[in-house]
């Protein structure tokens, strides 16, 4: 009898040292198959729920200053590409290129004037020309028929003296040989008036030209008027403000009567051809994620609602919070880290779909999940841009 207490005592004890061994082995393989999971989970297919959705913002800012006089959009409101916003007092500008237009034709009839004026200037030095011409052949044959005068009372001269010839006679040839010395000068002054007059001509004639300010078939004060022209056309175009792309106007708060400044930004448009999500992922994460991969969002505001995304870009660079800037140097704190926390980086996701019973607005808290297959960011249909009046 206690033989056999002693035998189920020990039999006991073998079945409690192959159970404990068979836990322990349990656990063991339990940690295993757990860890394998985890890693799957977070290097396979790594998530993070620090995400937000984001949308491209444009601040809608006039380029010309004036007082609002028409305002189209409510704030919230969707609006189309083209779509008019709103339109600043036009007369100041319209003003503005009438003068310009009217300087315009002025520029135009003046240049033409003096146009005219050129081509008149150059009718004359042709005929001034023509002139010199003349004078030049009349000097030419006064001075030969003066040198044969010359010779005539030089000849006559000895013959005088001899009584060859009467005095009537030589005095006649001396007389005639005065008349063509004073007939030469005066052909020669003519030339000299018409080079002088040729002269003159020629440099009003560049005045002109230079006035018209004409190089080739470009008019360069014309040019300048029609340049004013166009940027008052601009101006006039300027004071109507329409819609660059589909959007949602938001932060308006503004009415008619209100003075806008150029280039101030009278309320923002959330652009609504782009949606995404900016996820922080562990810098331990990264080398799993590709620029192509699908995503998996959820949302906060609509839970069981799945989106899907593509990855198109991981950001290049974060702003250390451990690191302050001295002077030139780096102040480096004295610490000793015995938890290392590894450093965020954003993970761009492009949201291609949209529903519009569950429209994306910009600030919505996302889950996000990257999985290990690759794919096309498709192109947004018309059906996917319908606005939403939520």
């Amino acid at each position: 009898m206690e033989n056999s207490q002693k035998d189920h005592h020990v039999t006991n004890n073998k079945h409690r040292i192959l159970l404990g061994r068979s836990i322990g082995t349990v656990i063991v393989l339990g940690a295993i198959i757990t860890g394998a999971l985890t890693w799957r989970i977070n290097y396979q297919h790594p998530s993070t729920n620090d995400a937000l959705i984001r949308a491209n913002i444009v601040g809608i800012a006039p380029e010309v200053s004036g007082r609002i006089v028409e305002l189209h959009v409510d704030d919230n409101q969707y609006v189309k590409q083209g779509d008019l916003l709103y339109v600043i007092d036009p007369r100041p500008y319209q003003a503005k290129l009438d003068q310009a237009k009217a300087e315009l034709l002025l520029a135009e009839k003046d240049v033409d004037s003096r146009r005219a004026s050129s081509g008149s200037a150059e009718i004359a030095i042709e005929r001034l020309q023509h002139q010199r011409t003349a004078a030049e052949a009349e000097v030419k044959r006064i001075e030969a028929e003066d040198e044969y005068l010359h010779r005539y009372v030089e000849r006559l001269e000895p013959l005088a003296e001899k009584q060859y010839v009467t005095v009537d006679q030589f005095k006649q040839a001396r007389s005639k040989y005065a008349a063509s010395r004073a007939e030469l000068a005066d052909a020669r002054a003519k030339v000299l008036s018409a080079q002088s007059a040729i002269t003159e001509a020629k440099s009003e004639s560049r005045g002109a030209v230079s006035l018209i300010a004409q190089s080739g078939n470009v008019n360069a004060r014309i040019e300048v008027a029609k340049a004013i022209v166009a940027a008052a056309e601009l101006d006039v175009e300027y004071c109507s403000i329409r819609a660059p792309f589909n959007g949602y106007i938001t932060n308006l708060n503004t009415r008619e009567g209100e003075y806008a400044k150029a280039g101030t930004q009278m309320f923002a448009l959330v652009d609504d051809r782009h949606w995404y999500a900016i996820a922080s992922f562990k810098e331990t994460y990264l080398p799993s994620i590709r620029p192509g991969q699908e995503a998996e969002i959820f949302l906060v505001a609509y839970p069981g609602k799945r989106y899907r995304g593509v990855v198109t870009g991981i950001g290049w660079a974060n702003a250390p919070d451990n690191i302050k800037q001295q002077g030139v140097l780096p102040e480096v704190q004295r610490t000793l880290n015995w938890v290392i926390l590894a450093s965020r980086f954003q993970v761009r996701i492009e949201i291609p779909e949209r529903d519009p019973d569950h429209p994306l607005r910009m600030g919505m808290t996302a889950f996000v999940t990257v999985l290990d297959h690759y794919s096309e960011l498709p192109a947004l249909t018309p059906a996917s841009k319908a606005p939403v009046s939520q």
